[in-house]
């Protein structure tokens, strides 16, 4: 008898603590213990916005526009948090400066590998170090190449940091989608 009572216990617990699951998954909602898995779970707009980089290196050669997940030796998913608080959330340009300076003597003093899912420092083509570092939102749809990181509906420079001036002379060759 109490073997039963136990086992019948055990199975409504464990049936609702999916159902408490379920209901966390398809309401899109976080609450320890149960999360909702949105990492795989979500439907994107039709339109979302992405940030692309341009480094400049100090014999002209150029590197972008690529994705920034090469910015930093973190996850790639937190170099995105990162940049979304300084270009979005805060409006400090001095901060915005430093965060350059401090970026561009990261990469070109220390480089980092990949690992896992911290993306390699960005190499120069000429082995010059960087010297400019462009952030650009662009805005993609599905006309857009995914693997052809200049493929964009739109584009727009939001911060380019280029005390010798060597990157405001650049053509960005970008690939225009039109709907």
């Amino acid at each position: 008898m109490t073997i039963q009572r136990s086992a019948r216990t055990v199975v409504t617990v464990a049936a609702g603590y999916l159902a408490v699951q379920f209901w966390h998954t398809f309401r899109d909602r976080n609450t320890w213990p149960f999360c909702a898995y949105n990492m795989f779970n979500y439907d994107l707009p039709e339109r979302r916005h992405q940030m692309r980089i341009v480094l400049h290196d100090a014999d002209g050669g150029v590197v972008g526009p690529t994705d920034p997940w090469c910015l930093l030796p973190v996850e790639f998913f937190r170099v995105i948090s990162i940049l979304n608080k300084l270009f979005f959330v805060t409006e400090d340009r001095e901060l915005r400066t430093r965060f350059c300076e401090r970026t561009l003597a990261l990469i070109n003093e220390t480089p980092w590998d990949d690992f896992d899912e911290v993306r390699a420092a960005p190499r120069s083509p000429t082995a010059a170090p960087f010297q400019a570092l462009d952030f650009y939102l662009v805005e993609v749809d599905d006309t857009c190449d995914a693997f052809d990181r200049t493929s964009v509906c739109s584009v727009r420079l939001l911060h380019r940091h280029d005390p010798r001036g060597i990157a405001a002379d650049k053509d960005i060759r970008w690939h225009l989608q039109e709907r």
